[in-house]
């Protein structure tokens, strides 16, 4: 299937549509998602973070459309060609293969996560999960997630879990330093269509050594947490962690030991 990441976000509907007819019939869910967010609706930070950290954004379009490249990462966010990674052995379900992922501090010291898939969770009916690994300066020492993904090392993780044709969905968020885990409430938490987005306190996400602005993220998809690496659907980014995206800067509390 055409995809191209980074295109919804450079250019209006109508232009847009004249030039990826395909991706408009094949998408609509994660075209839908990204043009609301254009139009200043849920995820418009993260456009406003697109437009202040990338330069070149018709180059990144081309490589992309030509196949030069297949994942692009700024500070807080990460496009790729969406896919299922290749030791994943479940049913190829679209809203597993993960297309855009981010992560920025807003005003207030609010952390936002944010996810889109290749689709729907109401298109499902059965549960499944996305993960979204952060590290606070602690992930080195405890090592990997995944044996087979070494540079993905968080020490806090936030789960959503989203339940057969999204009628439900809930979340927590885990400490991976002290074994804590809370629930989310549901205002923290946002599902709709392929999109998944929490919202989190600084006090939640107290550091381990890196100054707020400086924790790094990555996420995953899974059918069974836990299980091992064989039912994550896809990662992104890839193999890495990545600086999250800052709008408005924060120290974040040290931890009382």
């Amino acid at each position: 299937m055409s995809h191209v990441p980074l295109a919804e976000l450079a250019h209006p509907t109508a232009e847009f549509a004249l030039r990826h007819p395909k991706f408009i019939k094949t998408n609509p869910a994660g075209v839908a998602a990204i043009l609301a967010a254009l139009h200043g609706g849920a995820g418009h930070e993260f456009v406003t973070l697109i437009n202040r950290e990338v330069h070149n954004l018709g180059s990144v379009i081309l490589n992309f459309e030509t196949g030069r490249i297949t994942q692009y990462t700024i500070p807080g966010f990460v496009a790729k060609i969406p896919n299922l990674q290749p030791d994943y052995t479940g049913p190829a379900w679209d809203r597993l293969a993960l297309t855009e992922g981010g992560a920025v501090l807003l005003k207030g010291g609010t952390l936002e996560l944010a996810s889109i898939s290749r689709g729907a969770f109401f298109a499902s009916d059965t549960t499944s999960t996305v993960v979204f690994g952060l590290n606070r300066g602690m992930g080195a020492s405890l090592g990997p997630v995944f044996a087979q993904r070494p540079g993905i090392t968080p020490d806090f993780l936030a789960t959503v879990t989203v339940g057969p044709n999204a009628q439900w969905y809930s979340g927590t968020i885990t400490d991976l330093v002290t074994g804590a885990t809370t629930n989310l409430t549901s205002s923290q938490i946002q599902v709709a269509g392929p999109v998944v987005r929490v919202f989190l306190k600084a006090s939640q996400l107290p550091s381990e050594g890196l100054p707020f602005a400086h924790y790094r993220f990555a996420l995953w998809t899974d059918l069974a947490p836990s299980a091992g690496i064989s039912t994550v659907g896809s990662f992104i980014p890839e193999q890495s962690m990545i600086p999250i995206g800052v709008l408005a800067p924060l120290k974040a509390p040290n931890r009382h030991h």
